[in-house]
């Protein structure tokens, strides 16, 4: 009895107030006014109930690249000699691991919880205006084949990146910054993506720069074959590189658990020719 007397008593004042405003009530207000009135009951009963004051959440911790104790752990596990810190991260790549195929699981369940920032080739730098296959021709030269595929993606194999990719490249970069580089438009694009844990992203940039500009200064490109899908077009690619020029032929859709395509590198240069 006494939750119906405050029921009406609230409706009463709310339509009070709005029929001060508006001088009455139209037929689409009404819900409005009962939908309010509703929740003043249900807030006042959870008041009651629970007090007005929510207890604040404990601190939620996370690890920095400049955390000291982690530091600490790796000095004194003997992964590195007191006094090499390179202080905090900047950016600046100095070492790397690139994931083999056989331990891509092992890497994901590492970095399951990381949150993924990415950056395009939304620059006007050199890297952003180079034709992807010829990028890929040079990551191939300074890290070798890719963690993933088309090949293996296509298969229901888990990435973290575009299910539509033609390469990934999954590394570890400075003992333990995890990092992608990877396409976007296959061979049809120009320039890289790549991409890092999201406390990292204002660094990203001058991440990219540190490991890509050596790659691309520093390597020659070599040949290489990779399929590709094109989810606009609906059709399957064999695009690469055979040590003269860069290629992409429309074929038919692959047996994919046959594994990646295959390139014969003959001595010869002009008799290059993938095998499918």
């Amino acid at each position: 009895m006494r939750e119906r007397y405050f029921l009406i008593l609230i409706i009463f004042i709310c339509t009070s107030q709005a029929y001060a405003q508006s001088r009455r009530i139209t037929w689409d207000q009404l819900g409005l006014v009962y939908a309010d009135a509703r929740f003043q009951l249900l807030y006042r009963e959870y008041v009651d109930l629970n007090g007005e004051h929510v207890q604040p959440l404990g601190f939620s911790k996370f690890m920095v690249a400049s955390d000291s104790l982690l530091d600490w752990i790796v000095v004194t596990m003997g992964l590195r000699e007191n006094g090499s810190s390179l202080g905090p991260f900047q950016g600046e790549v100095h070492t790397w691991r690139l994931v083999s195929m056989e331990k891509r699981a092992d890497w994901l369940a590492q970095y399951d919880s990381v949150q993924w920032s990415y950056l395009g080739n939304n620059f006007f730098t050199p890297l952003d205006t180079v034709a992807t296959p010829e990028i890929r021709a040079h990551l191939q030269a300074y890290f070798g084949s890719p963690t993933q595929t088309a090949t293996e993606t296509k298969q229901g194999e888990p990435t973290p990146a575009d299910e539509n990719g033609q390469f990934e490249y999954w590394l570890a970069v400075n003992d333990s910054i995890p990092m992608m580089v990877m396409d976007v438009g296959g061979p049809f694009d120009r320039g890289i993506i790549v991409a890092t844990d999201h406390q990292f992203r204002s660094l990203l940039y001058r991440m990219r720069q540190s490991l890509l500009a050596t790659v691309m200064r520093r390597t020659d490109a070599v040949p290489y074959v990779d399929y590709y899908y094109s989810p606009i077009e609906e059709r399957w690619y064999l695009t690469g590189y055979d040590g003269e020029e860069y290629f992409t032929h429309r074929i038919k859709q692959p047996d994919l658990k046959l594994g990646r395509p295959v390139q014969e590198i003959p001595q010869e240069q002009s008799s290059n020719k993938a095998d499918v």
